[in-house]
């Protein structure tokens, strides 16, 4: 059997796994271990993360032979783990086109590494910004009407987004709509849309975009109309945000 220090084990190739597993006593980690693991990440429970995370690598975490390249066994390991992360943190309430953006982004990125280290490395910190994104912009225990909303404004957050859209969507009356979401978000629809434009908008100025493409990007009804509201939110106007980031 396979060790490395982070003690993954990883069980022999073998024509018959089962019959072999079952002389050896040694089998995959149990799939009660393991969804104790990424209920953490479901419930947002970073503090508790953190303290299993040691626990879960002291004693050796035990997965089935995937590939004979070293590395690549690690790497597949590692999508796995990744996908059942992501999937974990939408039933959790992380919106779901987010969360899929980022099990691309982990995806290609474990792709580049090329030693156990590295990749576990990697896992460890991606796992705890999971956790971290769950605990701090979920949505938990929203009814799917109101999940249905938030989905759809992230899809169509370039355009402008209207309630009775929305309501359309839901089957619901704006108004109980309006009700129903205030009272799950912690905020009407109309301001959640903007703050995810303006989330949406520094992103883009730190990637270098200009300020009059960002207003005409994400529905602004003017440049000046977008300076206006970006500085309201974070006490700074778009152009020195995006100085700020070059400079950094």
């Amino acid at each position: 059997m396979q060790t490395d220090p982070f003690h993954i084990e990883v069980l022999p190739k073998s024509v018959h796994p089962a019959s072999e597993q079952r002389e050896t006593g040694v089998t995959h980690t149990s799939y009660q271990e393991e969804s104790a693991f990424y209920a953490l990440i479901e419930r947002g429970d970073t503090q508790r993360l953190a303290q299993t995370l040691e626990q879960y690598f002291s004693t050796a975490v035990i997965v089935g032979h995937l590939s004979d390249n070293p590395t690549r066994q690690m790497q597949y390991w590692a999508v796995c783990c990744i996908t059942l992360g992501i999937r974990a943190a939408i039933r959790g309430g992380l919106e779901e086109m987010a969360a899929f953006n980022l099990s691309d982004q982990y995806i290609m990125q474990v792709d580049q590494l090329h030693s156990s280290g590295e990749i576990m490395r990697y896992l460890g910190k991606i796992v705890m910004e999971l956790t971290e994104l769950v605990r701090k912009k979920a949505h938990r225990n929203c009814p799917a009407s109101v999940r249905k909303c938030l989905h759809y404004i992230d899809a169509h957050l370039h355009e402008t987004v209207r309630l009775a859209e929305l309501a359309a969507l839901t089957g619901l009356s704006a108004a109980y709509l309006s009700k129903l979401f205030h009272q799950y978000v912690g905020k009407t629809i109309g301001a959640y849309i903007m703050e995810q434009k303006l989330e949406a908008a520094q992103k883009l100025l730190e990637e270098g975009r200009g300020q009059k493409e960002i207003a005409y990007m994400l529905g602004f009804c003017s440049q000046t109309y977008f300076i206006t509201r970006f500085k309201e939110a974070y006490g700074i106007t778009p152009h020195r945000y995006a100085a700020a980031c070059r400079k950094k």
